[in-house]
């Protein structure tokens, strides 16, 4: 049976552990409590960011919408031209300019197909919660940049990266 001296010392050497304890997790209290006042401006700025978003996110998806129904008309009217064939005479200048302008609407058509499936992928976005985020670094997307090109789906940034 220990003494009445060892079980002094094991009582203070204990009471010892305990504090350093104590202390250690006071310190990494501090650091946490640190950490998380460094982060709450960036918090607050994304909060503060989707709130945004949030409230213009309706508008965008009308306006995507319209410009969705724009397109899909601008489509049907270029392949409508792609059908239509002159029926004036075999002079080599006629055909010339209409190969020409056949050619001007497939590359125009071409063109509104990607901007369609650009526009129907920026709707998806929307339904799916991610509209305004960029798909690379997951950072917000400037709201100048999706004012003016509403489909982005690559901040700024990223955007000059991958030119």
């Amino acid at each position: 049976m220990p003494s009445t001296k060892e079980a002094r010392s094991s009582r203070s050497s204990s009471r010892l552990g305990v504090r350093k304890k104590v202390r250690a997790v006071s310190h990494r209290t501090k650091r946490t409590i640190k950490q998380v006042a460094q982060a709450a401006p960036n918090i607050q700025q994304v909060q503060a960011t989707a709130a945004s978003m949030a409230e213009n996110l309706q508008a965008v998806l009308q306006n995507l919408l319209a410009e969705m129904q724009r397109v899909k008309a601008e489509i049907a009217e270029h392949a409508r031209r792609a059908q239509e064939r002159s029926t004036s005479g075999n002079d080599i200048g006629d055909d010339g300019n209409e190969i020409e302008q056949v050619s001007k609407n497939l590359a125009l058509k071409l063109h509104l197909e990607r901007l369609l499936a650009q526009i129907e992928a920026a709707v998806r976005r929307i339904e799916q919660g991610v509209y305004g985020w960029c798909e690379r670094c997951g950072q917000a997307i400037n709201p100048e940049r999706l004012e003016a090109l509403p489909y982005a789906t690559t901040c700024l940034g990223c955007a000059r990266a991958a030119a």
